[in-house]
């Protein structure tokens, strides 16, 4: 490993324009770079349903942690509603559509291993 004995610190909204992923095999400073995990704190306030929100992800793993506020998803055709607190995990495979959240709604994003792998469904 690369990065060993080295460290970074930094602020979560300067990346608030990469929708809040910070870390993973995307990332341009080498302390943020790995294949291993990604990580995200998202700001996904008043979102509404897009057609592109219907996807999967081939091999990755996603769990999804709701700091504040409340999201509306659906999940292999299972509609949910999450408040602060509670956390979904998509395995792979798993078709993930119509996310909507309320005012003031923040969520953690963790996917692993940080991989391009995620299918837009369009039909």
């Amino acid at each position: 490993m690369i990065n060993k004995k080295k460290f970074k610190i930094g602020k979560v909204s300067d990346f608030s324009r990469n929708k809040g992923w910070f870390f993973g095999h995307f990332a341009t400073d080498e302390l943020l770079k790995s294949d291993l995990v990604e990580i995200a704190w998202q700001n996904i306030s008043n979102k509404t349903p897009l057609k592109e929100d219907k996807h999967l992800h081939r091999s990755s793993v996603e769990i999804n942690i709701v700091i504040s506020g409340e999201v509306k998803i659906t999940i292999n055709g299972h509609y949910t509603t999450l408040h602060k607190g509670e956390f979904y995990i998509i395995w792979p495979e798993t078709i993930v559509e119509q996310v909507e959240a309320s005012e003031n709604t923040e969520v953690i994003v963790v996917r692993a291993p940080s991989i391009n792998d995620k299918i837009i469904l369009n039909h």
